[in-house]
């Protein structure tokens, strides 16, 4: 599998024409074509629809495509940044969030004003993150092995939904949930692990009809009011804060929690590092209001 019948390949998904696509690369049609027969029989799976001249993506294809257009922005952030670097020569941070996602444009806004030289290269997935030292920080709900690791926040998670959508409550009893239909994130997020934790500790079985690996899509499908769903209520909500969207109630007799840590693999910090953490818990600290 070549970056070259990649690119083609999504090339042709996003066009949904061989012709165009042939045109936009200058290639042959038939050079279009061939690369894309051959990625199918690599990977054994049709991707594509024919009928005549018309190709459209089957619903293989259209999983396949997801995967393969968020590996390759990846890739050209990864090439963007280095010639950045190379020809400005700035000081960059570079940092995981596998949680908080809601926080990191404020953050970013008190980074342009405190340190307006320093690139901020922000990562959300860790999916081609094979060495986790390529970051100065990571912002987890997990201890990341052999980082020097420091706890933020300690934050309850709530139950949120559309406004409207039931009575409002201001508490739910665990026995409660099993009765309500659920959007959240994938089992292979942090925060839907820890929910995976709380149920198994009290022998819940809920009915999640709904479920992304993308945590803006989880609340916006609780505000469309496709069902209701957990909410991390510090990290979760600087995003609601501002909204008449939803309602939230805690879930007692022991509602789940989380802590967030701030995760480096420097030893010692360099004065741009340490203030930029100084950020973090500032931001998180402020975020506690809500």
């Amino acid at each position: 599998m070549n970056l070259t019948g990649l690119k083609y390949f999504v090339s042709v998904a996003s066009l949904g024409s061989v012709t165009e696509a042939a045109k936009r690369a200058f290639v042959s049609e038939s050079a279009i074509s061939k690369t894309i027969k051959q990625l199918e029989e690599e990977i054994g799976v049709k991707l594509f629809d024919r009928q005549g001249r018309t190709i459209k993506l089957n619903q293989q294809g259209k999983v396949f495509y997801t995967y393969v257009s968020d590996s390759l922005n990846l890739l050209n952030r990864g090439i963007n940044a280095v010639r950045v670097n190379s020809i400005n020569k700035t000081s960059e941070i570079n940092v995981l969030f596998t949680v908080g996602s809601p926080l990191i444009p404020i953050i970013a806004l008190k980074m342009q004003k405190l340190l307006p030289n320093v690139s901020l290269n922000i990562h959300q997935r860790t999916t081609f993150a094979k060495d986790l030292k390529q970051f100065d920080f990571i912002i987890s709900s997990n201890k990341i092995t052999d980082f020097t690791t420091i706890p933020l926040l300690r934050e309850e998670i709530v139950i949120g939904w559309k406004r409207n959508f039931m009575r409002k409550k201001n508490m739910f009893n665990i026995t409660e949930l099993e009765n309500f239909t659920f959007v959240g994130e994938n089992d292979e997020t942090e925060l839907q692990q820890t929910i995976n934790k709380f149920m198994l500790s009290n022998d819940l079985k809920l009915n999640f009809k709904y479920q992304s690996d993308e945590p803006a899509t989880v609340r916006e499908m609780i505000i469309a009011g496709l069902g209701i769903g957990f909410i991390p209520s510090v990290t979760w909500g600087e995003y609601f804060k501002n909204s008449n969207a939803i309602d939230i109630a805690r879930i007692i007799p022991k509602s789940p929690h989380r802590i967030i840590y701030l995760n480096t693999p420097h030893q010692t910090l360099t004065d741009t590092q340490r203030l930029f953490s100084n950020e973090i818990a500032n931001v998180l600290v402020e975020a506690q209001s809500y």
